[in-house]
């Protein structure tokens, strides 16, 4: 749905919408607060490797093979699936 320009004071220069966002299911094996905190450090460093973002995350430097990715990645170029198979890896 379009919100006028108008609704707002001082109205801005761009237009505005509302969307409605409906959760999906949450993978099995791992929680949303691993999740959080996986791409919290993953994306924390802009333009880092995650070799180097993850070091904060107890094992998660060490798992990143273990699922197939490649620590000289960037967070930016993995997939929700890849989040959660390191979510599933590092969850006791």
């Amino acid at each position: 749905m379009n919100v006028h320009r108008s609704a707002f004071v001082p109205p801005p220069k761009v237009m505005s919408a509302v969307i409605h966002v409906v959760p999906g299911e949450q993978p099995a094996g791992v929680s949303v607060a691993m999740i959080e905190a996986l791409t919290a450090a993953a994306f924390g460093q802009r333009r880092k490797m995650l070799r180097q973002s993850l070091k904060g995350l107890k094992g998660a430097v060490e798992a990143l093979p273990d699922v197939g990715i490649d620590p000289e990645r960037r967070a930016e170029t993995l997939s929700v699936d890849e989040f959660v198979a390191l979510g599933r890896a590092l969850t006791p």
